[in-house]
């Protein structure tokens, strides 16, 4: 249980630390306002394709009862899909334009704690479009296992819930925790054996920044400070002792 406070305190202890050293915020200004019109855009294009698919169900469906219904029905589905794809297009840009800055402010962080820049490597645009990509494709394949699952009588629901839950909290942990191992030159296969072997600080960290995805103006700020967070984390956890 410490563990897991512990990750999800990241964005917290990292905005303490952000506070305790000003200079950081200048590397921490482009990914909030870059998340903030990311967030702005794809609410706007959310809205405006809602209402115009919203138009086109209206007018295609005779004015009876069952046309009614498949009217009611198909705006439903209209609306969770474009939900997915808004959800689908945040986490993809969120990773690539905001992990981008999110890498050079974690860097800056690790100079800042006595890290030679001499032994760390410039993580490149492509790095973090692949890992957004990858990412994406877990989560979508973890969804739709766990929709399979929910149709089981009984324990399907809950159990697709929980697992659900379980592995996007997993991910998004492991993703936060990428920052300062990237620097490091470790691969992705060595950040999942280091995110199972410190499971509980990984799931504290990916619930945190999960929860902190739904709240409006003040998630920018704070998952900017979780990677932050993310690099006094993972030091925690590399040496426990210090």
């Amino acid at each position: 249980m410490a563990s897991f406070l512990d990750g999800f305190a990241a964005p917290w202890t990292g905005l303490r630390y952000m506070n305790a050293h000003p200079a950081l915020w200048r590397h921490g200004i482009l990914p909030i306002l870059c998340n903030l019109l990311l967030t702005a855009a794809l609410f706007a294009g959310l809205v405006y394709g809602w209402f115009k698919a919203y138009a086109w169900v209206d007018a295609a469906f005779p004015a009876n009862w069952w046309g009614a219904t498949l009217e009611v029905l198909s705006v439903v589905a209209i609306a969770a899909l474009e939900l997915a794809l808004a959800v689908a297009a945040w986490i993809v840009f969120q990773g690539i334009s905001c992990g981008f800055f999110y890498s050079r402010l974690a860097r800056e962080v690790e100079i800042q704690l006595g890290m030679d820049p001499a032994q760390m490597r410039e993580v490149p645009l492509l790095y973090q479009i692949t890992d957004a990509l990858l990412d994406l494709a877990a989560l979508t394949a973890v969804a739709v296992g766990c929709f399979v699952l929910g149709w089981i009588p009984l324990v399907g629901a809950p159990l697709a819930v929980a697992l659900g839950l379980y592995f996007d909290c997993f991910v998004f942990g492991m993703d936060y925790l990428d920052y300062p191992q990237a620097l490091r030159a470790r691969g992705r296969g060595v950040q999942r054996r280091f995110a199972r072997q410190h499971r509980a600080a990984t799931l504290g960290l990916g619930s945190s920044v999960m929860l902190l995805t739904f709240i409006p103006l003040l998630s920018p700020v704070l998952l900017t400070t979780a990677a932050t967070g993310a690099v006094l984390l993972y030091r925690k956890l590399e040496t426990p002792d210090c």
